[in-house]
Parts: structure tokens; C-alpha cells; sequence
């Protein structure tokens, strides 16, 4: 019997994994009822449709991500090298080890060359991975430098993380790991 009463943080935690596992494409709104112990017409009553969940998911992927991921780069208690590291270990481990892999880089593979109803919250986590990315990288980089840089590390971090699910070898991403902190 489905659980009646689930938070809309719930919600989106469980849609999460859902859309991470099975893409958007292939994610039904009864996969995502189900997911959340709730009945389709039920799950209709929080989300109005799949577009309008998905956009939610997002925005609250890139909240998650400000306070626990990118804020690495802002503790200015620890010396760069150190933020850089652990910010892109957290990234790393946070999607090797968890179920489906990258939401924001499966995401971004799988619409935007069908839809643009995601591009503004995909935009908003670049731009926060930039930020933090350039602001570590202008301790010792001038500012237009410094987003080259990040940049750079971020096409290399994504692409890093498309050639493990494809060759399963996690020895690329300590390699990326180590030639963007040789950049700092």
C-alpha cells in the first residue's frame, strides 16, 4: 500500500535518483509515483507534470551542490590546493559512488539538443563549478587566466567522468584530479 504523506524534499531526493538511473526520456511520472510510494494521480497533486519536477529536481541539485560541493572552494581556512582537491574528490566520489552517475551531465547530454526547458538550471550549476573553479584558481592565476583554467578543468572533469562509464577505468579521474591542482 503507497505511503499518503511524503515531503516535497522527499520527492525530489527519490525523483533524483529515478532521473539519474532511467534519464528524462525514459523516467514515466508512474516510475516517479512509484519511486515516492504514491499514487500517479497523487503524484500529480505535488508536480504538475514530468518538465515541472525535473526543473524542481535541478534547482534542488544546484542548492545541495552550493552548500555542500561548491562552498569547498570558499573556506578560506585551507590553503587552495587543499579546496581544489577536496572539492573535486567530493565531485568525483559523489558520482562514482552513487547509482547512475552524473544527474547534471546526463541531463545536459540527453535534452539539450531536444528541449531548452533545462538549460537555465544546467547553466546555473557550469557557472557555480566555474566560479568556485576560478576563484581557487586566481589565488596564483589572473582573474581572465584563472577562468580559462576552470574552464578547462571542467570540460576535463566531465569528460573524465563520460570515458569511466564508458571504460569503467576510475584511473582517468585521479589523473584529471591531478593535472587540474598541477594547474593551481
Amino acid at each position: 500500500m503507497p505511503v499518503q504523506k511524503v515531503t516535497r524534499e522527499e520527492i525530489l531526493q527519490k525523483a533524483m535518483l529515478v532521473f539519474k538511473r532511467q534519464g528524462y526520456h525514459r523516467t514515466t511520472m508512474e516510475d516517479l509515483a512509484q519511486a515516492c510510494g504514491l499514487l500517479k494521480g497523487s503524484f500529480y497533486h505535488y508536480f504538475r507534470s514530468k518538465e515541472v519536477l525535473m526543473n524542481e529536481v535541478l534547482l534542488y541539485f544546484n542548492a545541495v551542490n552550493e552548500k555542500q560541493l561548491f562552498s569547498i572552494a570558499y573556506d578560506e581556512d585551507k590553503p587552495p590546493k587543499k579546496r581544489l582537491e577536496h572539492l573535486i574528490d567530493a565531485l568525483f566520489n559523489g558520482i562514482v559512488r552513487s547509482e547512475g552517475g552524473c544527474l547534471i551531465g546526463n541531463t545536459a547530454l540527453e535534452t539539450t539538443l531536444v528541449t531548452e526547458a533545462f538549460t537555465e538550471p544546467l547553466r546555473v550549476h557550469f557557472n557555480n563549478a566555474l566560479a568556485a573553479l576560478a576563484h581557487l584558481y586566481r589565488t596564483n592565476h589572473p582573474p581572465e587566466k584563472a577562468r580559462e583554467l576552470a574552464e578547462q578543468a571542467t570540460a576535463e572533469i566531465q569528460g573524465s567522468l563520460v570515458l569511466v562509464k564508458v571504460f569503467g577505468n576510475e584511473q582517468l579521474l585521479t589523473d584529471c584530479r591531478n593535472r587540474a591542482v598541477e594547474r593551481l
